[in-house]
């Protein structure tokens, strides 16, 4: 009966704390998250402050607790993910043993902020969200982009730098526009996540081309325009 009894407060408090984050989250939708006092979280959520500081410190506790929560989960999803191996080269055969499919870590993204959605909007919104949790956000998504692209072969060259850059900025605008969208015309993730391969098979097809096509600096000058 004690360990009934002690299971039973375990899951309340794990039901009070996310009763309480919930709150804040909501009034995120309306303010800057370090604006909001734990006042307007109690009533929000219909708690006495008491009842708040048995979980949180402060507001800057709990948003802590809830962004290194999401960083952990994102971070073991990613790591479960075992990137494919590709080499780039200027063999012939290259088109024909190329897996132009999509990686597992693209569909993980937005896996992970469909579960999360909740808290992923609010806080990356421009307006109201953390801005540090963004900038830590994008540094692991980075990472893994990078890693991705060690595998396949991408060159390392002058231009990586910007195209990763927009890589994760594709992977937070387009899951932005996914999860605040409620029309029928609304994307799948299949879809979005085919729109963001296109950009990996198109950085990839032309690391190869440059090592296979003498001409291809001059085809890639376009118009030939300054």
């Amino acid at each position: 009966m004690a360990k009934n009894d002690g299971f039973h407060k375990t899951h309340k408090s794990v039901q009070t704390k996310n009763h309480i984050t919930s709150a804040f989250l909501a009034l995120m939708q309306n303010k800057k998250w370090d604006k909001i006092s734990v006042i307007e979280i109690c009533r929000k959520a219909e708690i006495t402050r008491g009842t708040f500081y048995q979980y949180f410190g402060d507001i800057y506790d709990l948003m802590e607790q809830l962004e290194q929560a999401l960083l952990a989960d994102l971070q073991a999803r990613y790591a479960a993910c075992v990137p494919k191996k590709q080499e780039v080269s200027a063999s012939d055969q290259f088109l024909e043993k190329f897996d132009y499919s999509p990686p597992r870590i693209f569909t993980v993204w937005f896996e992970f902020c469909q579960t999360h959605q909740e808290a992923m909007l609010p806080l990356l919104d421009r307006k109201y969200g953390d801005t540090y949790f963004v900038k830590k956000l994008k540094g692991m998504i980075r990472e893994y982009i990078e890693e991705m692209m060690d595998y396949e072969g991408t060159a390392k060259d002058e231009l990586r730098s910007h195209f990763v850059e927009v890589f994760v900025e594709l992977h937070l605008l387009s899951v932005q526009t996914w999860l605040s969208s409620d029309t029928e015309e609304a994307l799948v993730v299949d879809d979005i996540v085919n729109l963001l391969n296109t950009m990996r098979v198109g950085s990839i097809y032309l690391t190869w081309k440059r090592s296979t096509d003498p001409d291809f600096e001059e085809k890639m000058r376009g118009s030939g325009l300054p």
